[in-house]
């Protein structure tokens, strides 16, 4: 489409034919401005976007998956991942351990047994401990004490550390039994005894008292975690109330094939990939376009991923 109506083009061409012949103004400065003005409606390009719907507790051992990254929340001191390549999502300080109270104020008797999880001690005559599952009764009671703690813990030569709890020092005849993972897992680790005297006893059947990770506080861990993988194609920003935005860095349609997936009770991503990506119109150096609305101008060149573009309001005609 001309720019310039007939009238202009013949003005400006009478003008330069003055001057010379074979230069026809008009037909240049008519050119130079519908190169420089395309009709169009120009975008910039959009980052694609997944959110992370979380409506509880998160618990151990759970896992979300971004692209090629898995993450696993681990409520145990040492971390332990179900796999080696998981990224570590630590939320111990955001669980309370399960934890209950063996009372042991008389020496045990050769028989008496206390079970903790899976895994129940035989007292045995001193000198004899020597198998697993075996606890001396030592030579008094402070030597019994010492004995189980290091039974229990895995420190005496030849029990492993029990799998499910640890025992804390004797004070005033009482130990800590604490479950070794936080949350309500803990909960359910047995502690049972058959000791001969009466006041060697646990508090209760089961550690209790663990609490889990809350909601709030499974969106920031989440958050850090994902921000702090400096090979993470995401950003993690809080989304409304305890959901988490995951937003692609690179903008375009190439952050809609970036999958995710969950292995979690109480959150849930609400879609299978990161979607709403958008390749931005390419422009090469500066451009103009306009449709009936708007006057886009690009400054300074504009590829899929960028976000160049600027607009004025055409406004009415006057």
């Amino acid at each position: 489409m001309n720019p310039l109506s007939e009238k202009e083009l013949n003005v400006l061409n009478s003008v330069s034919k003055l001057r010379d012949a074979d230069v026809k103004l008009g037909d240049i400065l008519a050119g130079i401005i519908s190169a420089s003005c395309e009709t169009g409606t120009p975008v910039n390009a959009v980052n694609a976007k997944v959110t992370l719907g979380i409506t509880g507790v998160c618990i151990d051992g759970e896992t979300f998956i971004i692209g090629d990254d898995t993450y696993e929340f681990l409520a145990d001191a040492i971390q332990s991942k179900t796999n080696a390549a998981n990224i570590a999502v630590d939320i111990t300080s955001k669980t309370v351990k399960a934890f209950e109270t063996l009372t042991i104020a008389a020496q045990p008797t050769s028989g008496d047994t206390l079970t903790i999880g899976a895994k129940t001690y035989i007292f045995v005559p001193v000198g004899t401990a020597n198998a697993e599952g075996e606890i001396s009764i030592g030579a008094d009671l402070t030597g019994a004490q010492a004995a189980i703690i290091a039974a229990v813990n895995g420190t005496d030569g030849h029990n492993t550390p029990n799998s499910f709890a640890s025992a804390g020092e004797f004070a005033s005849n009482a130990s800590t039994i604490t479950a070794l993972i936080g949350g309500t897992i803990g909960n359910t680790i047995a502690t049972t005894e058959t000791f001969t005297a009466s006041t060697n006893i646990f508090g209760a059947a089961t550690l209790g008292s663990g609490t889990n990770c809350t909601a709030a506080n499974t969106a920031l861990t989440v958050i850090a975690a994902v921000n702090a993988n400096t090979a993470s194609k995401v950003t993690a920003s809080a989304g409304t109330g305890s959901d988490v935005l995951l937003t692609a860095d690179v903008a375009g349609t190439i952050g809609n094939v970036t999958a995710v997936s969950d292995t979690m009770a109480n959150a849930a991503f609400g879609a299978s990939v990161l979607s709403g990506g958008l390749n931005g119109t390419v422009a090469s150096g500066m451009k103009f376009m306009a449709d009936t609305t708007y006057m886009y101008f690009c400054p300074e060149g504009n590829t899929t991923a960028d976000k160049n573009w600027r607009r004025v309001a055409l406004g009415s005609a006057y």
